[in-house]
């Protein structure tokens, strides 16, 4: 019998989060005047700021940050229901519902 209740739970729980239909859109409207594939350091700015404004935890505003580029093809591709998703091991990956 496993008597040592730190090893019974494991350290990081499956976690995601939602990115608000709200904030997604406010993403979208701040990307409509972008005529090439990539986002000026002003658009950049102000997606930051939103993503600070949607996302409390640290890790999942960190990951939406630095995978921007991956985050706005799904918003391009008018994909509304965006969510972060966190395994056990701690990897980090976009999920989304058409």
């Amino acid at each position: 019998m496993i008597n040592n209740p730190e090893w019974q739970k494991p350290k990081m729980k499956p976690y995601l989060h939602q990115i608000s239909i709200e904030h997604v859109e406010e993403i979208a409207v701040s990307m409509e005047c972008i005529t090439t594939d990539e986002v000026d350091c002003d658009t950049y700015l102000i997606i930051q700021e939103i993503l600070i404004d949607e996302i409390e935890d640290e890790e999942f505003l960190n990951f939406a940050i630095d995978n921007l580029e991956e985050l706005s093809s799904f918003i391009i591709n008018v994909n509304l229901n965006i969510r972060i998703h966190r395994d056990v091991v701690g990897e980090m990956w976009f999920g989304v519902d058409k």
